[in-house]
């Protein structure tokens, strides 16, 4: 991936028209360029067959210009005119005059052909020379002629031919035919000579011997192309046969004229002539068919190559126009999907999840489209929940609002009461601390009373004498009884303050306990302090049924003491008859007062345990007080979350509004929550 980022960076900075753009010339040129180098390898292949046919069509004049320069050669050699080798010979230099002005500068030949021109024209002026000079002259002039055709080959390829049917056809072409017939021509003069006698020599015979077998070699050799053109192409082999035929008949024919000669035997010059045209005139022929084959092959080749190239410029160019037609349907493909989904894009940014981007195709552009509007479905379902949810939300906001508001208001009020009752166990406390002293003032008068009742009734014997001192004690004492009961009335409107007190306590206790159960964790510890009130209401409350009953014990004790006190009174004034009457009350009244000091010890202790007790009911309402207070703490605190509470889900109402959840198209409207 690595070597890849440059692209990417670049292609990131593009937009999608022209990453296409540029996606498409990248793609474009190497298909011109293979397109270019095809078609310049295709037309240098028609070139180099071009050429090799203007080497065919320079070589074939050349031939016939061979033709007329053997034939006049053999006339002029033999004795005979030689008039229709050079009509042949001018004929054909017409049609090399006219192929090398059209091939000359192609094929590099003009001053070649100038120079052989030059000495054509020699030869054709030469006169009063020997047989033998001229034989020379016109086999250096065939050679040069020879010379030429190959040169000409040479400079058209057709010495460079790639297939093997053309190949071997010009090899023939070239290099067989034309120098069979010039051997053939030569061998015939030579044969001729010999027949004479007198003129013959051991070098015509060893040339002649030299030559039969040249001739045999390049029949051989053009029996061996021509079966391997033959063999190649096999439509070239019934063309091909009958010339093979002739020449190879003709020159076996005069083959043995030569060897006859060669051997010394006498050798009709006639006949050796006629074999020899014979012969010549079958090698040119097969030449004719060879050079119009040849031509024929370089020309379907052409052909060929020009139709393929045609073929492949077609593919390309259909390549090319198919490639671009895919790519601009590849571009307004995409660029619809890409569009139709921006849009959509635009849409849902804007708050319309109704909006669904259309699906044209089911390539990847297609599957997301598919999926966008899936999400589209998804988000638009979570919205419309949220929606459910926040006004939800928004209504058990509100009505936990209201809750707290009630709540505090209710712990307001709680703290006002607790307070109050801290007040009034304060002042129940302080109560109960002046009880306690009366308490024990009433202990130590009770004690008092007993000493003076024990002395009452030891001095009663004296009572006689102290009927009067009596009395006024007897009075003092009823005064101090009837104030002591009093008091003991007093006690009991205390304890009915203070069964009030339990009782409201015990009722604040279990309000305050509800209150600790509902506030949950907070009102974990208000609750056990409201347990602990409770417990000591009930112990105050007992304790005061135990107070009250001794109370009661004490008033009836009191009453009965007035009672007996008034009697005693009344008796100590009626007269002495009643003193023993009145040890015997003493007496009972002495039993009494200890009864009464006991139960005014128990008074006193029960008074002081109520103290304690005030003074811890105080205390805990001071820690209820406190935690009152935390617990308002607190539910101002929740206030203030669930006012942002509500806040917040104003805030989320107010987004789910902007989105757009429902099509207005039959009349529906968007989802209002809350």
């Amino acid at each position: 991936m690595t070597i890849v980022q440059p692209a990417i960076r670049l292609m990131n900075r593009l937009s999608y028209s022209r990453k296409m753009f540029v996606a498409a010339f990248f793609f474009c040129v190497p298909i011109a360029l293979l397109s270019y180098f095809l078609v310049n390898n295709i037309l240098a292949q028609m070139e180099f067959s071009a050429r090799e046919r203007y080497g065919v069509q320079y070589a074939t004049p050349l031939v016939k210009l061979l033709e007329g320069v053997l034939e006049e050669q053999s006339a002029a050699l033999s004795g005979g005119s030689a008039g229709g080798g050079r009509a042949l010979s001018e004929q054909s230099l017409a049609g090399v005059d006219l192929v090398n002005a059209q091939l000359g500068e192609t094929l590099a030949v003009k001053g070649q052909l100038q120079a052989l021109k030059l000495k054509m024209g020699k030869l054709n002026g030469m006169s009063g020379v020997t047989a033998q000079r001229s034989f020379d002259e016109y086999n250096a002039f065939s050679a040069e002629l020879l010379g030429l055709i190959v040169l000409v080959a040479d400079n058209s390829n057709l010495t460079l031919d790639p297939d093997i049917d053309s190949y071997y056809l010009m090899d023939t072409f070239v290099t067989k035919l034309p120098p069979l017939a010039e051997a053939i021509t030569r061998a015939n003069l030579i044969a001729s000579r010999l027949s004479n006698t007198s003129a013959s020599s051991l070098g015509d015979r060893t040339d002649l011997v030299v030559l039969a077998g040249q001739v045999k070699t390049l029949v051989e050799a053009t029996t061996k192309n021509i079966r391997a053109a033959c063999g190649k192409n096999t439509e070239l082999c019934g063309r091909l046969q009958k010339p093979l035929q002739e020449v190879e008949i003709t020159s076996k024919a005069f083959m043995k004229i030569v060897a006859a000669s060669a051997s010394g035997s006498a050798v009709s010059p006639s006949g050796a002539a006629k074999a020899a045209n014979e012969a010549r005139s079958a090698v040119f022929r097969a030449h004719d068919v060879v050079s119009r084959e040849l031509d024929d092959l370089l020309a379907r080749r052409i052909a060929g190559v020009r139709a393929r190239m045609v073929l492949y410029l077609s593919i390309s160019f259909v390549a090319f126009l198919l490639g671009i037609y895919l790519n601009i349907g590849c571009f307004l493909s995409v660029s619809r999907g890409i569009v139709s989904v921006k849009d959509v894009s635009v849409k849902v940014a804007d708050g319309d999840l109704t909006a669904e981007a259309p699906v044209f195709s089911r390539d990847e552009l297609g599957d997301m489209a598919r999926m966008f509007n899936s999400m589209t479905g998804s988000l638009r379902h979570i919205i419309v929940t949220l929606s459910d949810v926040a006004g939800g939300v928004h209504s058990c906001a509100g009505k936990l609002s209201e809750s707290v508001d009630q709540q505090s208001t209710f712990s307001t009020q709680l703290s006002s009461s607790v307070v109050e009752i801290s007040s009034t166990m304060e002042e129940f406390s302080s109560t109960a601390s002046q009880i306690a002293q009366h308490s024990q003032s009433v202990v130590e008068r009770a004690d008092k009373s007993l000493e003076d009742s024990k002395l009452g009734a030891a001095e009663v014997e004296n009572l006689s004498f102290k009927v009067n001192d009596l009395s006024q004690n007897l009075s003092e004492n009823l005064n101090e009884i009837v104030q002591l009961g009093r008091k003991s009335k007093e006690i009991n409107k205390v304890m009915e303050i203070i069964n009030n007190i339990a009782n409201q306590t015990k009722l604040i206790a279990f309000n305050a306990a509800l209150e600790a159960a509902s506030a949950g964790e907070a009102g974990k510890r208000f609750g056990v302090v409201a347990v602990e009130i409770r417990r000591l209401a009930d112990n105050v409350v007992e304790s005061t049924s135990d107070i009250e009953g001794k109370i009661t014990e004490i008033l009836d004790s009191v009453n009965r003491l007035v009672m007996s006190s008034e009697k005693s009174f009344q008796l100590i004034q009626e007269g002495q008859e009643y003193a023993a009457h009145t040890v015997a009350m003493l007496i009972e009244s002495v039993d009494g007062i200890e009864e009464t000091t006991d139960a005014a010890r128990q008074i006193s202790l029960s008074t002081q345990q109520q103290q304690i007790a005030s003074s811890q009911v105080v205390l805990a309402l001071k820690d209820i007080e406190q935690g009152v207070r935390f617990a308002t703490d607190s539910i101002n605190q929740t206030t203030n979350v669930t006012d942002e509470l509500l806040e917040l889900s104003e805030t989320m109402n107010k987004l789910v509004l902007t989105f757009k959840l429902t099509k207005n198209d039959g009349g529906d409207v968007p989802v209002e929550n809350g």
